[in-house]
């Protein structure tokens, strides 16, 4: 995610260079080499997807298990192409935790995702976090998965606004952590993703000021025959 990263940022420090009439070739040519680096150290050849890090030292060997935030910060870069981004998504789909989102008056079929498959349990590396869900979420979106993305996301709120201890809440921590539950309900991390996710990837408004363009790509579920 941190490669990624810096990829993202040279990519629009190039950019913002010709924008204001600089040489963006240095930036460029950064970028090239961070998507290069990232291909060629952490990509998962037959199994799809970015380690989560190369070591190193030692054996200089690359972690497979990718967390949640090294999918969603990579697909929010822009680094991978369509084919790897739908792999991507494959990799949570079968390596990340679901946790079914089940109560009176629930829909079927919702679940939310534990941020790593890491052992053992500790504190912020495999919680259950409502904003890590909706960030997820938006990589569906950005992957062209939307019938998942709302899924995840309409678990996520399901869990936190109806099935949590504080009706109506967009909270951090979820009941369904094992250990830590709704112990950082209160904490804003949740509203600037979630905003984010409906309003990029749901109904697909995304704003570029510097290019001078708005483009419209909504991600509405297929049974869906209106939106507002």
């Amino acid at each position: 995610h941190a490669t990624a990263y810096n990829y993202f940022h040279n990519r629009e420090a190039a950019r913002l260079a010709r924008w204001l009439g600089h040489n963006p070739q240095p930036y460029e040519r950064e970028a090239e080499l961070l998507a290069r680096g990232l291909r060629e150290l952490l990509w998962r050849p037959g199994r799809g997807g970015f380690a989560e890090y190369k070591d190193l030292l030692g054996l200089q060997r690359a972690h497979p298990s990718a967390a949640l935030w090294t999918f969603y910060h990579t697909m929010d870069s822009a680094v991978p192409t369509a084919p790897e981004a739908w792999a991507m998504t494959r990799q949570v789909d079968t390596e990340l935790p679901h946790l079914p989102v089940r109560g009176p008056g629930v829909p079927e079929g919702l679940h939310v995702l534990a941020t790593s498959n890491w052992m053992p349990y500790d504190w912020s590396i495999n919680n259950v976090v409502l904003p890590e869900v909706v960030h997820t979420a938006l990589g569906y979106w950005q992957a062209g998965r939307p019938e998942e993305a709302w899924r995840l996301t309409k678990g996520a709120l399901v869990a936190a606004m109806f099935m949590g201890i504080s009706p109506g809440n967009v909270g951090s921590m979820s009941y369904l952590d094992v250990y830590r539950r709704e112990s950082q309900r209160d904490f804003a991390d949740g509203s600037g993703v979630l905003s984010r996710a409906l309003v990029e990837g749901l109904f697909g408004v995304q704003p570029d000021l510097i290019a001078n363009e708005l483009s419209l790509k909504p991600g509405f579920p297929a049974e869906w025959n209106r939106a507002s």
